[in-house]
C-alpha cells in the first residue's frame, strides 16, 4: 500500500516537473499538494523531493528567497537520509539561487559541494547540469576561461547522452565564452551548431536567443546585411510567442545596428526595448537601455535629454541596488534560520562578516552613481566652451521666471547680444582662438550678470542672452551700453594690424511687461529684430524695443 502511494507520489511529482516553465503556479500547488500528504503520512524521503519541486516551481516564479528557503530544508532531510541524489539536486539549486542574486562565492560552493557528492554517486546528465552551472558562475565573475573549461567538460559528456537541448545550449554557452574573448569565428562555429540542433527541436526562445547571438557576430564583423537578416528573424521568432523579455536584447542589437546604418530608426527599437523591460518588470534590462539611450543623447550634444534618460537610469539602479540588498538579507536570514536549525553556530561569523561586507559593497556603489549623476547634470546645463550657462539652462530658467512673474506682471528686459564680424576674427586668427574669445566675451559679460544677479547664457555659436527684472527704459538702456563697453575694454583685435578695430557686440533688446508676451519666444524674437536693426545699422549698438507704455 504504502510502495503504492510512494509510486503515485513520484508520478505527481514527475507530472509537476514537466508544467514548471510552462505552468509554474501549478506546478508548485501540486508539488504543495504532495508535501502536505508526504508530512501527514511521515514520508520523509518524498516529502524532501516534494520540497525540491517546490523549489524547481519557485525557480520559474523568480520568488528565489523561497527557492533557497525549501533547497536548505530538503537537503537537510537527504543529509540525515544520505540520499546523494537528493543532495546533488539540493545543492544544485541552492547555488542557482546564490547565482541568481550574484552571490557567485556561496554559488560556488554549493555546486562544488555537489560535484564532490557526484564523485560518490555517478548520474552523468546531474553531473552536465552542475558544471554547466559553475561555467555560468565562472563566465559572469568574468573568469571566461575557467568558464569555458566547465563547458567543454560538461559537452563531452552530454554528448555521450544524446541530449539535444542540453547539447545545444551548452554549444551556446561556448560560443558565447568565444564572443566575449572575441573570438568571433569560433563563436559563429559554436553557435551555427546549436542553431542546427535547435532547428529540428523546434525550441522557439532558445532559436531566437541563438539567432540574436549569430547576428551580433555578423554586426561586429561588419557583415551588416547577414546580422539584420538573423536579427529581424530572431525578433519576428520571439515576437510571435510573445516572449518579450528575451525580444528586449535583440530590440538593443537591432537599435545598435541601426545606429550604424545611419537610420533614424534606432530610437524607435530602444524605445520598443524599453516598454518591453516595463512589461516584464526586467529591471536589469531596463537600466542597461536607458544609460544606452543617454549616452546616444550625449554623443549627439543633447544633453537635457541625456539627463532624463541618465535620471531614470540612475532610478533603476537605485531600485535594483535596494532589491538586491533586500534579497541577500533575506538569503542571509534563510541561512541563519538553517544554521540554527542544524546547529552550526560556527559559520554566524563567517555570515556576520560577508553582511558587513556587502553593506560596505553597496554604499560605495551608491556613492560612485551619485558622482556621476552629479557630472552629467552639471554638463546639461553648462556649455561646453565657457563654462557659463547653455541654452538648455537659459529656456528653463527663463520659463521658471516667466510662470512666477505672471502672479506680479513685472518690466522685463531680455538682450540677444552677437559678436560683431566674429567670422572676420575666426578666419584671421583660427578656430582655437576664435574660441578664446567666445570664452572672454562669456566671462566678461558674466561678471556683470553675478553682480546684478540676473540671468546670463551662451544661446549658440558667438550669441548670447541676457534677462533682467524690473528695470525702466533708461536703466535697461545703461545695463546694455555697459555689457557693450565692457567686452570692448578686452581690446580683442581682429587682426595684427595697429589699426586693427577691437571685438565688439551688437545689442538688440527688448523692455515690456510679461503680460504682453505669450511666451519667452515671443520676447526673443522681438529682441532678435532689434539686433537684426543694430546690425543693418553699423554694429556695435544697443537698440531697445520699448513697449512699457504701449
Amino acid at each position: 500500500m504504502e510502495n503504492n502511494l510512494s509510486e503515485e507520489i513520484f508520478r505527481m511529482l514527475d507530472e509537476s516537473k514537466k508544467i514548471c516553465t510552462s505552468y509554474p503556479n501549478k506546478s508548485y500547488t501540486m508539488s504543495k499538494k504532495v508535501y502536505n500528504l508526504c508530512k501527514e503520512k511521515s514520508m520523509t524521503l518524498e516529502e524532501g523531493y516534494a520540497l525540491i519541486g517546490m523549489a524547481f516551481a519557485c525557480r520559474a516564479k523568480s520568488e528565489i528567497n523561497k527557492m533557497l528557503k525549501y533547497s536548505f530544508n530538503a537537503l537537510e532531510i537527504f543529509g540525515e537520509l544520505n540520499n546523494k541524489l537528493g543532495q546533488i539536486k539540493s545543492l544544485n539549486l541552492i547555488g542557482i539561487a546564490y547565482f541568481y542574486n550574484s552571490m557567485y562565492e556561496e554559488a560556488l560552493k554549493s555546486l562544488l559541494q555537489a560535484l564532490d557528492v557526484l564523485d560518490e554517486f555517478k548520474d552523468d546528465f546531474l553531473l552536465c547540469c552542475v558544471l554547466n552551472n559553475i561555467g555560468e558562475v565562472y563566465y559572469e565573475s568574468m573568469n571566461h576561461d575557467t568558464a569555458l573549461e566547465y563547458y567543454c567538460k560538461a559537452l563531452e559528456i552530454i554528448t555521450d547522452i544524446n541530449s539535444d537541448i542540453s547539447t545545444a545550449s551548452l554549444l551556446t554557452n561556448i560560443g558565447k565564452v568565444y564572443f566575449t574573448q572575441k573570438r568571433y569565428s569560433d563563436a559563429l562555429e559554436y553557435h551555427t551548431q546549436s542553431y542546427n540542433i535547435l532547428i529540428k527541436e523546434n525550441d522557439m526562445v532558445m532559436l531566437g536567443e541563438v539567432e540574436n547571438n549569430i547576428g551580433k557576430i555578423h554586426f561586429v564583423n561588419e557583415n551588416y546585411d547577414k546580422a539584420e537578416e538573423y536579427l529581424f528573424s530572431a525578433l519576428r521568432r520571439l515576437e510571435n510567442i510573445d516572449n518579450k523579455f528575451y525580444t528586449i536584447d535583440v530590440l538593443v542589437n537591432i537599435a545598435k545596428l541601426q545606429l550604424v546604418k545611419d537610420s533614424n530608426k534606432s530610437l524607435y527599437y530602444f524605445e520598443k526595448a524599453i516598454q518591453y523591460a516595463e512589461k516584464t518588470n526586467a529591471k536589469k534590462k531596463l537600466s542597461e537601455v536607458c544609460k544606452m539611450v543617454a549616452d546616444y543623447y550625449d554623443r549627439i550634444g543633447d544633453f537635457r535629454v541625456a539627463l532624463e534618460y541618465f535620471k531614470r537610469y540612475h532610478s533603476v539602479e537605485q531600485e535594483i541596488m535596494t532589491s538586491i540588498v533586500g534579497n541577500k538579507l533575506e538569503m542571509l536570514k534563510i541561512e541563519i534560520e538553517h544554521i540554527r536549525e542544524t546547529h552550526k553556530f560556527e559559520k554566524m561569523k563567517i555570515i556576520n562578516n560577508r553582511l558587513e561586507s556587502e553593506i560596505s559593497f553597496q554604499r560605495s556603489e551608491l556613492q560612485k552613481i551619485r558622482k556621476i549623476n552629479k557630472v552629467l547634470e552639471k554638463k546639461a546645463l553648462e556649455d561646453e566652451l565657457t563654462g557659463v550657462p547653455n541654452r538648455t539652462y537659459i529656456n528653463y530658467h527663463l520659463n521658471k521666471a516667466w510662470e512666477e512673474s505672471m502672479l506680479c506682471d513685472p518690466v522685463v528686459a531680455l538682450f540677444i547680444i552677437d559678436i560683431d564680424n566674429f567670422k572676420k576674427y575666426n578666419d584671421y586668427w583660427g578656430h582655437i582662438i576664435g574660441d578664446q574669445c567666445i570664452v572672454k566675451v562669456a566671462n566678461c559679460l558674466k561678471d556683470i550678470q553675478v553682480k546684478r544677479k540676473d540671468i546670463f547664457g551662451r544661446y549658440g555659436g558667438e550669441e548670447f542672452i541676457y534677462f533682467a527684472k524690473n528695470l525702466t527704459y533708461d536703466k535697461a538702456l545703461e545695463l546694455g551700453n555697459k555689457l557693450k563697453s565692457e567686452v570692448e575694454k578686452l581690446c580683442l583685435k581682429y587682426t595684427l594690424d595697429e589699426n586693427s578695430s577691437v571685438i565688439t557686440i551688437s545689442l538688440g533688446g527688448v523692455l515690456g511687461k510679461t503680460s504682453q508676451f505669450d511666451n519667452i519666444s515671443d520676447i526673443i524674437q522681438v529682441a532678435d529684430k532689434e539686433l537684426y536693426k543694430a546690425k543693418n545699422n553699423g554694429r556695435n549698438i544697443v537698440y531697445i524695443n520699448n513697449l512699457v507704455n504701449h
